[in-house]
């Protein structure tokens, strides 16, 4: 019989979420760089059966990694570091894929730092490919993915099977970053890929899109759409092809992108500094992306618009049943919203569009569109009299008086937009607004993403602190700030400090802590006069603080 792990001794490791997966006959195996079971992780990967922890302890380990093996639904094969410390996963040297996951199901990945793989086609941090179910990528970190004039990405899933999907996979709480990207994406999904979630991750500072979800690419011999899944409460930031050699100066990287996709949610997403803030679009002539809806995000300072649909041609493919509602959005350099070619179906309600000056807020940049519906958004910043490319029966004109565009674009207590949505059905609007609170309060919908009823405004020496009964934080020294809060369940939580640039000046370690009153020390101290809003990630929920100074 395998050695009982105990759930005892497993959360005196810091390790309770790997004691879910334990059963009597499952092992922890132990990788260390001295002292553990086995020096490498494929080796300790190897040795693993279904229901088996590989924990790696920290260290650098140079060398990819399969998993040769699938687990079952109930007893999946889960490689994960072991303590707070990352393990870091150093590719150095390969053309190829650092982590492979090739055709296996009811594996997790959890808690490692992919790096430094170059030159392939593709390189890749993370791969899936093939077929399977149940897999999950969670709280890695992956940077310096590097293929400058062919394909690279930090973690990439190729449905390749035409007859199996890869199903039910998660992507949970990673950063991708400083990767060279070439012709292909920071994270994608690509092909037979079904019943997929994308949630909490942070992806920034790479040269080509940031998360995108394809189709029609000859992927998989059918079924080759990304489809039915959910993209949520990712921060997606200073995504650009400006230097990308493969674009000669070309700025029309993605945020987020739907590239032949169907069935796709996307929504309390913020994405901020980006050629193209959230495109919804297909490539491929004759090809159709359909039933996309984009709700509750924010979206700031795009250089082209903040949100996009259509074929970039008209040559190009369609976009069919494309929802637009309950969007902030904030100064694209070319617009708010813009429809390009081969357009059906769109519809534009309920989103706060502040534009700078002299741009229309809406735009119509190709033709053959039809059955656009624009009603009851929200303008400020150009005009006063029209919208754009089309009619807006109840449009405002009104500074929608947010906290502090853009680091914080949650609603002050004034805000024209509070109580003033038009109602929309609660499958179009979804239960939650940007902070995973209620997205219909007081029985009237808000224009924009922030339901601001959900939430109070407090002062705590801070220019708007917003805090819900749940959730407070409280200036403890000139530099330091004490976030309490209540979770209904374990999660995983961390917070990030933004400088007025909107620029990320430090991002904290995720932590995992139990259900109840829990805590966050966050100390600014190294960073004085600079930090302007604090971000915190609490499970699902993302918490907005803009401070007034920070001395």
């Amino acid at each position: 019989m395998k050695r009982i792990v105990s759930p005892k001794t497993m959360v005196g490791s810091g390790l309770l979420a790997a004691a879910l997966f334990c059963s009597a006959d499952a092992a922890a195996i132990i990788v260390a760089k001295t002292g553990g079971a086995y020096a490498t992780i494929q080796a300790g990967l190897n040795a693993a059966n279904a229901g088996d922890t590989v924990f790696v302890k920290a260290g650098a380990y140079t060398e990819t990694v399969t998993f040769g093996k699938s687990g079952t639904p109930t007893a999946p094969i889960v490689l994960q570091n072991y303590g707070t410390d990352a393990p870091v996963i150093d590719g150095n040297g390969t053309t190829g894929n650092v982590v492979s996951i090739s055709s296996r199901s009811n594996v997790r990945i959890i808690g490692f730092e992919v790096m430094n793989a170059s030159g392939g086609d593709p390189s890749i941090g993370i791969s899936v490919e093939g077929a399977g179910s149940n897999i999950l990528v969670k709280n890695c970190k992956v940077h310096d993915i590097v293929s400058d004039n062919k394909n690279a990405h930090g973690i990439a899933a190729y449905g390749t099977s035409g007859s199996a999907p890869i199903t039910r996979l998660t992507l949970d709480s990673n950063e991708v970053y400083n990767c060279k990207l070439g012709q292909s994406e920071s994270v994608v999904l690509n092909g037979n890929v079904d019943s997929f979630t994308v949630i909490n991750n942070v992806v920034h500072d790479n040269d080509n899109i940031g998360i995108d979800f394809i189709g029609f690419e000859g992927t998989a011999s059918a079924n080759d759409q990304a489809r039915d899944g959910l993209c949520a409460n990712n921060h997606v930031y200073n995504i650009s092809s400006k230097s990308n050699p493969t674009y000669g100066g070309d700025q029309s990287a993605d945020g987020l992108y739907v590239d032949g996709g169907k069935n796709i949610i996307i929504e309390r997403n913020i994405v901020d500094n980006c050629d193209i803030g959230i495109e919804v679009a297909s490539e491929h002539g004759g090809k159709t992306t359909s039933d996309i809806t984009v709700r509750s995000n924010f979206v700031s300072r795009s250089y082209q618009s903040n949100l996009l649909t259509g074929g970039y041609a008209s040559s190009k493919g369609n976009a069919l049943n494309i929802m637009f509602v309950n969007n902030t959005l904030y100064h694209g350099a070319q617009g708010e919203v813009a429809l390009q070619f081969n357009c059906s179906n769109i519809t534009i309600k309920n989103n706060i569009c502040y534009a700078s000056s002299g741009q229309a807020y809406l735009g119509n940049w190709g033709s053959n569109n039809s059955g656009v519906t624009v009603d009851n958004n929200l303008y400020y910043g150009a005009g006063t009299n029209s919208p754009g490319a089309w009619a807006d029966a109840h449009a405002t004109y009104a500074d929608p008086k947010l906290v502090n565009a853009p680091t914080d674009m949650h609603l002050l207590s004034n805000s024209p937009a509070i109580n003033a949505g038009a109602a929309l059905t609660s499958d179009l609007v979804g239960a939650l607004d940007i902070d995973g609170q209620a997205r219909v309060a007081g029985g009237t919908i808000d224009i924009g993403a922030d339901e601001y009823a959900s939430t109070q405004t407090i002062s705590a020496n801070a220019r708007s602190l917003r805090s819900s009964s749940l959730v407070r934080l409280e200036k403890t020294s000139p530099s330091k700030w004490l976030l309490t809060y209540t979770l209904t369940e374990p999660a995983a939580v961390s917070y990030i400090l933004v400088g007025a640039n909107g620029r990320v000046l430090f991002a904290s370690a995720t932590r995992h802590q139990s259900a109840g009153t829990n805590s966050l020390s966050i100390d600014c101290s190294t960073l004085a006069g600079s930090v302007c809003c604090i971000r915190a990630k609490l499970g699902i929920a993302f918490h907005s603080f803009a401070l007034a100074t920070m001395r």
